[in-house]
This record gives C-alpha cells, structure tokens and sequence, in this order.
C-alpha cells in the first residue's frame, strides 16, 4: 500500500516532468489543432467540476494574490528599515552642505583677574604723577599727541600732558569683559571639495532610493509567492479529503464484499487502514495550511485567521508572449533591475568621495575676520576699565605635514571600499542571469506540464471510476482499488500544482527581469 503522506510529500518535492520530455504547449493549442484545444477544454472543465476544482473556486470576499501584495508591503519593517537609509542619507546631504558654509561663532566671557600692575622704574610707591588730590578718583589717562604735534603722550582728561615723575605704576583693572564674534570662510573648500562632496552625498541618497524601491518590490514578490505557497496547502487538503471520502466508500464496498463472501478479512483490514492513513495525511495537510496561514497573517500584520480563496488558481496568469530569447532578458533584467542601479549609484558616490578626500592633499586657505568688546579691550594701553571695540580680518594658508599621510591612507581605503562595490555589482549580474534562466525555463516546464497533468488526471479520474465499479462487483482486486486511488491522488495534487508552478515561475520571470519595478522608482541626481 502506497502512504498518502508520503504520495503528497513527495509529488509537493518532486519537480514536474522535464520540459524535454512533453511537447510543447504553444504548438498543442495552435489553430491548426482544433480539436486538441477542444479537448483540453474539455479537461479543464472536468478539472474545475471537481472537488478539488470546487474547492479551489475563489469567493467573494476572498484573499487574492494582490491584496495579500499589497497588505505586506504596507506593514513590512524591511521597508520601512529602507525608508529610514533614505532620510539618513538626505541628511547627510544637509550635513555636507552645511559644512561648506561659512562659519560664524559669537563668545561672551568675563574674567576676575589677579592684581597686577605695570611699573615704570623703581619700587611700589615711588615716583608720582600728577593728578587728583589725595581720596579724590582717579581720571582715566588716555594717549594723544603731545603739544605741538610731535610724538604721543599721556593725557588727562582735559588734554593736558601729564607731568609723571618717574617711578610710577600703572594699575590693571581686575574685572574684564568681552563680546566677540569672529567669521571664517573654506575658500579652498570651495574649490576643492564642495562638488564632489555635494555629488557623493546625492549619489548615496539615490543608492538608497533604489534599495528602497528594490525592497519594496521583493517585499511584494515574497507575499505572492507565499499567497501561492498557502494555496498549496489549500488544494492539497481538499485533495486528501476528497480521496478519503472515496476510501471511506471503498470500505463500505469492501465490507460488503466480505460479508458476501467475496473479500477477505485482509483486505477490509487493508482499505481500513489506508483510510487511517489519509486520516494522517489530513492532520498534516492541515497543519500545513496553518503553518502557511500564520505566515500570511504575519507578513501583513494582521490576527491569525482562517482566510478564504479569492483567486482563480486554475486561470493561467496574463500571457508574457512574445517574450524575447533567453540572453535578451537577461540583458534587460541587468539593465533594470534596482538592486544593481543601486550599487552602481553607490559606486558613483564612492568615486566622488574619493575626490573629496583628495582635496586634503593641498593647503587649506581660509578668510576670517574677528571683532571685540571688550572691557578693558587689550588693543589699547594703557588698560583702562572702558568698553572699546577693535576687529581684524585677513587670510590664512595652512598645512599639516601629517595630513598628506592620513589622506593617503584614507583615499586607500575608499578606493578598496569602491572596488568592492564594484565586485558586488559583478556578483549580483552573474546571480540575476542564473534566476532569469531558472524563472525563464520554470516557466516553460510548468506550461508543458499542465496539459499533461490535466490529461493524466481525466484519466486517472475515469480509472478510478472503472475499478471501483469492478471492485464493487468483485472483479477487481483490493491492490488494483488503492493503487488506483494513489494514482488518482498524485494526479490531482499534480494538476493543481502545474497551475501554481506556472503562477510562481511568471511572478519569479517578472520579478528577474526587473517588469515589476515602481514605475516611480529612484532616478539619478545630476
């Protein structure tokens, strides 16, 4: 007796049929072969007036591929990860451009100093000059020029030359204030690095828009493909029941036999327990679905339910034809595929990284200017506490010796890191060549398969009916009833599955060769 779990694992495992071994399936339904499209027809109605057909029948209301597609991408986490490198990246564009600005900066201080004094010859207390009056306040000294327009001098505040009679000191205020602000301009910056800085950044935001689109349309491709995977387990189910119900009735027919002399105990015992064994296959059929109903559940975030078919599995998907030879869409999946747009944007702001970094090999030259209010502003002598402004501006050429070394290390590691850009781009054309091929020949094998699979199940279909009639009049044997039921079984699981091969291969062909992109995915910064 031949298991039914072991029947639908391994018609679930095994692949179809060769496509070198079955005709092809655009000359089985040419014009010229009318009555071959007559009959597959034909087998399709009988396969949909199945219970297996039935079964699969969409509901309204139902769960559909795209739904599922588009209820996954609005809850994936991956995407929005993608979405995240986006707003990373343009912000470091904002970054880069901010840095090139000129940089103004403000300071306000203030500053309790210790006692000093300048002394002019001689010890503390000697020497004087006049002034006011003991215990009057002292009068601020300023310098001028001196009375006749020759040299400067010490002024009172009348103007008068002071009359100092050496040694005298000349004490520091111990309190000082400042507000200054001070401006400084990269004018080697500018000319150097801004524009390769600024194009680095916009070719990494790029990169990571694509990444994101390219996200976006796995993101959608993995939902069908587990859409198909959960319809798997539906119509497997719906297989395994139908064939106990069908055993049950054997057992039935066995048991009668038995009764009339006909069978023997041994083969009631043996159609008993290929019921138990479909009983098995069920509980697994059925944890199947589950396992596959949690994963729909959890790519689109929703509860756990028990979801109904919205979509007609048996109608084969929008025809692709005329598509072109095999090595022209490999061409067009390299040329529109967003994974290697990407990198190659991501290599281009490598690149231009690179150039950025290159500027450091050369002097910086910088324009500043400064300004100060200070009190008391250190320009002016002598000290005094008075709030004076004062300002500079001017140039500055600078190099570290260093720098060139640190430069030249840096643009070592930034030419490795686009090499290897490069190496993965390479890596990921060779591997979208091979999943074009695979996708493209799927395709085709499960195209050949499903006329065959739908002959082989009308037949088997019309075998099984032929025994059961034979067995139920004695003329057939128990082993010619379960091998006909097994062969009934595959059949049906091989039907369904040729239809669901042919869905997944041209979801897998559309998603290779890049048909499935966003038509507002990234596009170049100029």
């Amino acid at each position: 007796m031949i298991a039914i779990t072991t029947l639908l694992a391994a018609v679930l495992a095994a692949p179809p049929p060769p496509a070198s071994a079955v005709p092809d399936p655009r000359a089985a339904v040419s014009a010229s072969d009318a009555e071959v499209v007559v009959d597959l027809a034909e087998l399709d109605k009988i396969l949909r007036e199945s219970p297996l057909g039935k079964g699969l029948a969409p509901v309204p209301g139902g769960l559909t591929v795209n739904a599922v597609a588009e209820r996954t991408e609005s809850a994936s986490p991956s995407l929005q990860i993608k979405q995240e490198a986006i707003e990373r990246a343009a912000a470091k564009v904002d970054q880069a451009i901010i840095s090139f600005l000129p940089q103004i900066g403000v300071k306000a201080s203030y500053s309790r100093l210790s006692k000093a004094a300048i002394n002019f010859g001689g010890g503390a207390g000697v020497g004087a000059l006049n002034g006011p009056p003991d215990g009057q306040p002292a009068a601020p000294i300023v310098v001028g020029d001196c009375p006749g327009g020759v040299g400067q001098c010490a002024l009172d505040p009348a103007g008068d030359p002071l009359v100092i009679t050496p040694p005298f000191k000349i004490q520091i205020p111990l309190n000082s204030y400042s507000l200054s602000a001070n401006l400084s301009v990269p004018i080697s910056d500018y000319i150097l690095s801004l524009a390769p800085a600024r194009k680095g950044t916009l070719a990494a935001r790029d990169a990571a828009t694509y990444a994101r689109d390219a996200e976006r349309v796995k993101v959608q491709t993995d939902a069908r493909l587990a859409y198909y995977n959960w319809l798997r387990g539906v119509a497997s189910l719906l297989v395994i029941e139908d064939s106990l119900q069908r055993t049950q009735s054997r057992l039935v027919d066995a048991q009668n036999l038995f009764d009339a002399g006909s069978a023997t105990r041994a083969d009631v015992l043996r159609v008993d327990a290929l019921v138990s064994s479909q009983q098995a296959a069920i509980a697994d059929a059925q944890a199947y679905r589950k396992v596959a109903e949690r994963n729909l559940a959890v790519l689109m975030n929703e509860p756990l339910r028990s979801y109904d078919v919205g979509e007609d599995i048996l109608t084969p998907p929008p025809s692709l034809d005329p598509l072109p030879d095999l090595d022209d869409l490999i061409a067009e999946a390299q040329s529109n595929r967003l994974e290697i747009r990407s990198l190659e944007r991501a290599v281009d702001g490598m690149h231009q990284n690179i150039r950025a970094t290159r500027a450091q090999y050369y002097p910086r030259l910088d324009a500043f200017a400064d300004a100060l209010y200070a009190n008391p502003n250190q320009r002016f002598f002598p000290l005094a506490p008075v709030w004076r402004g004062s300002w500079s501006v001017g140039v500055q050429l600078s190099y570290t010796i260093n720098q060139s070394l640190r430069t030249k290390a840096q643009v070592r590691e930034l030419k490795t890191n686009k090499r290897e850009l490069a190496l993965q781009a390479e890596q990921m054309r060779r591997g979208i060549a091979m999943e074009v091929a695979q996708a493209y020949h799927d395709r085709e094998r499960a195209l050949s398969a499903i006329q065959l699979t739908t002959r082989s199940l009308a037949t088997y279909i019309e075998a099984y009916r032929v025994a059961s009639e034979n067995y139920k009049q004695g003329a057939a044997t128990t082993n010619e009833i379960i091998a006909a039921e097994g062969e009934q079984v595959q059949a049906a699981l091989r039907a369904v599955n040729s239809r669901i091969d042919l869905h997944v291969a041209t979801t897998r062909l559309l998603y290779a060769t890049g048909r499935l992109n966003p038509k507002s995915g990234g596009t170049r910064s100029q």
